[in-house]
């Protein structure tokens, strides 16, 4: 099958165990190989479809399964890698409050497809700063951010993911800009990646890119060491008991 597919055997192994992401193309390959007649497509289609996830986001959730290393910095809400499912949930009602609740569960659950990538044996590198913002919203739904809280805590233990607290009295720093992500993949430079309310860009300008590396670097600088993150965490988290 490797052969007929062009793919090397040890790759196919490592799709098959879950222990390396794959591109489309790739799934294409394997599905004419093993004359799937189109349900393997099918499957990945529909864990990137515009249905369960939003068109622009789509090539940066497929590079994301390849993805080597992530960084990414967040200003308003819990970045989609690291939300427990019922924070998912409840953002994507209050962002599409008018799509039918199957709609949603679609959302929630390409969202959570996604995650697997960090169950692999050799997940990418993750590196998550917080501003402290995020962890002090509250939701109508009492039960959403303490278990958000502890999902980020049990994820900062993982030896590949690190989660920092930028505090909430750091003054004038570039992150007031918004959200934004670096994500690295084989052979290719790294891309930024920075989302508005209704659409997202793709910048692989290599002078744009290296400004929000910079802008990075500084907040990473200015956030709290991941020990002393994790205890902030257990504070706010201590304080919604």
């Amino acid at each position: 099958m490797a052969k007929a597919a062009v793919i090397a055997q040890s790759t196919v192994s490592e799709l098959e165990g879950g222990r390396k992401g794959t591109r489309r193309d790739q799934v294409e390959r394997i599905d004419n190989a093993l004359i799937a007649h189109g349900a393997l497509l099918s499957a990945w289609d529909a864990a990137f479809s515009p249905t369960g996830m939003i068109g622009y986001f789509r090539e940066v959730a497929e590079d994301e399964q390849i993805a080597v290393e992530i960084r990414e910095y967040a200003l308003g809400l819990v970045p989609g890698l690291v939300q427990v499912e019922q924070y998912a949930r409840t953002i994507s009602e209050l962002a599409s409050p008018y799509i039918p609740p199957e709609q949603i569960e679609q959302i929630v659950q390409a969202r959570l497809y996604r995650q697997q990538v960090l169950e692999r044996d050799h997940p990418p590198m993750l590196i998550v700063l917080l501003d402290e913002s995020v962890l002090l919203r509250r939701f109508s739904k009492s039960e959403v951010m303490p278990a958000q809280i502890d999902h980020l805590l049990s994820l900062s233990y993982r030896p590949r993911i690190t989660i920092q607290i930028v505090p909430e009295e750091t003054e004038d720093h570039a992150g007031l800009g918004g959200s934004f992500r670096l994500s690295t993949a084989p052979d290719s430079s790294p891309f930024a990646y920075v989302e508005g309310h209704k659409t997202g860009m793709t910048l692989r300008e290599p002078e744009i890119v290296a400004s929000y590396e910079r802008i990075f670097a500084d907040l990473r600088s200015f956030a709290l060491p991941v020990p002393a993150s994790r205890s902030r965490m257990e504070e706010i988290r201590g304080k919604l008991s």
